[in-house]
């Protein structure tokens, strides 16, 4: 059985650099460990990412022995809307076919369903969805009637139902009606209450499709992508924006051959409005695009940018793109082929999942490099720096304690964090682990000028406190503990600097230094040099 679930890793691996630049994936030969020290120690000279207080934790190892029933290999995680933590494996499960598992923030995991590779399909890489009916919908890569894939809902309670299997692929370009072997999630539009999504392979011109299912299982295919302007293998799920228009992207054709941005209507018309250049811009587009709340998608390149290891990107609804990050250049572990997989940088390699923190900056992955050539946790601010909370460790063929090549990250209700990674961990075999990071203060304080006896307020809010201190002059002041700091009846010794310290148990975070400034101060007030008479002011 791990013979066989190598290779399924393998597959994977390969499919998530098809339309790399860089080559595709093959995993082999472990790394002398000779060679890993000298990485390591070469990787004591790449530029350091200052990263904010974090914590990270390993909450669970997934397990490698056969038929264990919540599976091995991790590659999905969503929040339901009872904010339980679910996911897919891709192998594993009792009958060796993958497994879909539920997990609590503390990392006990249970099973909810394993696999059979029949109607219900194998090998479950796409992440659950939640219908309106409070099933989850989900796709498998292969299994169904005909072997190629099948979509399918599940129940809480573990109970599944086959919807949709799709065909067979044949001739020499790989062709059906429907597309072939799924990977990514659907998407459901709210307006509608239909689910749509992407499938990487076949379609009428081999190129991949999009669809549209409805909660009963009926299924509209909606375009077959051509390799020519409109794009080519589209490797990520869809997303809805504020306009009520579907936003995704395709990992190749387009007017350069390095992948488009496209929408889909209601009515299932694609369009594709940007074509990648393999420029500043990224080459290979993969994972879902976000809504960054500021009127732009943003989205990740798994190739291209300055050094051609990847880029963070946003673009308008009418086309109008920004690169705003290229990741570092890689370096080849010595020993190992010209690859990605065996590659490390000071920030990571193929980044593939992006998403929008409660604090306005953005957290994302990187499948390959990081320090250690097996993947890292990123935080981008929206003024362009990216910080590395993380990178995982693993040598080829060799247990680790923190896993390799992440590939699910959300935010959960906490605060904190979750997220998989598909591969290492002590049984090799993947890990869920968790990140804490301190408060964000999302909105700052102001300087204030008022007159002598007159009343002022300081304010923030902040994401993730669990307190707030304020300070005047880098001293604590009793009871003000609110997140706004009223004086009233100001006096002389009121006037000079505040600051907030917001907290929670992964650390501190304070805010900016703000001062009041007194106006109208009469002469009388001051007796000499230095010398200031005064009633204190009020604090609330």
């Amino acid at each position: 059985m791990q013979d066989i679930c190598a290779d399924v890793c393998h597959i994977q691996d390969a499919m998530m650099t098809t339309w790399s630049k860089r080559g595709a994936a093959v995993r082999g030969q472990s790394r002398p460990l000779f060679h890993r020290w000298l990485a390591l120690a070469a990787s004591c000279w790449l530029t350091a990412l200052a990263a904010p207080a974090q914590s990270f934790n390993v909450l669970y190892t997934f397990s490698g022995v056969d038929n264990n029933a919540v599976g091995g290999y991790p590659f999905s995680l969503m929040l339901s809307s009872n904010r339980t933590l679910y996911g897919t494996c891709v192998n594993g499960g009792a009958n060796q076919w993958g497994a879909i598992y539920k997990m609590t923030p503390a990392g006990t995991p249970s099973a909810v369903y394993s696999f059979t590779d029949g109607t219900d399909g194998g090998d479950p890489h796409a992440g659950l969805t939640q219908g309106t009916n409070g099933l989850f919908y989900g796709m498998a890569q292969i299994g169904g009637t005909n072997g190629y894939g099948a979509i399918f809902d599940v129940s809480t309670s573990g109970t599944c139902a086959g919807l949709y299997s799709f065909a067979n692929e044949k001739g020499v370009h790989l062709t059906n009606a429907n597309g072939a072997n799924p990977i990514y999630p659907l998407a459901l539009n709210t307006n509608n209450n239909n689910f749509y999504g992407t499938v990487t392979d076949a379609g009428t011109n081999g190129y991949g499709t999009v669809f549209q299912i409805t909660h009963q299982g009926k299924v509209t295919v909606f375009y077959s992508f051509s390799n020519m302007v409109d794009g080519a293998a589209p490797e990520g799920p869809l997303m809805l924006y504020t306009n009520g228009i579907l936003y995704g992207t395709a990992a190749g054709g387009g007017s350069n051959g390095d992948g488009t941005v496209f929408q889909v209507t209601a009515a299932g018309k694609v369009t594709s409005f940007y074509s990648f250049t393999n420029g500043s811009d990224g080459a290979n587009p993969q994972g879902a695009l976000i809504d960054g709340k500021d009127g732009h998608l943003y989205g990740t390149c798994a190739a291209g940018g300055t050094n051609g290891s990847g880029t963070i990107f946003k673009i308008t609804t009418n086309g109008v793109l920004t690169p705003l990050y290229s990741f570092s250049p890689g370096t080849n572990f010595s020993g190992d082929p010209a690859d990605p997989e065996y590659e490390y940088n000071a920030d990571g390699i193929n980044p593939n999942v992006l998403v929008l923190g409660s604090d306005g900056n953005f957290y994302g992955l990187a499948y390959y490099g990081g320090q250690n050539g097996s993947g890292s946790v990123f935080q981008f601010t929206r003024s362009g720096t990216l910080n590395v909370l993380h990178s995982f460790n693993y040598a080829q063929g060799q247990p680790n304690a923190d896993g390799a090549n992440p590939t699910s990250l959300l935010q959960f209700t906490n605060g904190n964090f979750y997220g998989t990674a598909k591969d290492g961990g002590a049984n090799g075999t993947g890990t869920f682990f968790t990140i804490g990071l301190p408060p964000g203060i999302t909105t700052q304080p102001a300087s204030q000028s008022i007159a002598l006896h007159g009343n002022a307020s300081f304010s923030l809010t902040a994401s993730n406190a669990q307190s707030c201190q304020w300070q005047f002059n880098g001293n604590n002041l009793p009871n003000a503990t609110n997140y706004t700091l009223s004086i009233t009846n100001a006096q002389m010794t009121n006037a000079g600097s505040y600051q907030a310290i917001v907290t929670n148990l992964n650390g501190p975070t304070p805010s900016s230094v703000v001062t009041l400034n007194l106006t109208n101060v009469p002469v009388s007030f001051v007796s000499g040099p230095g010398a200031v008479q005064y009633s204190g002011g009020q604090f609330s």
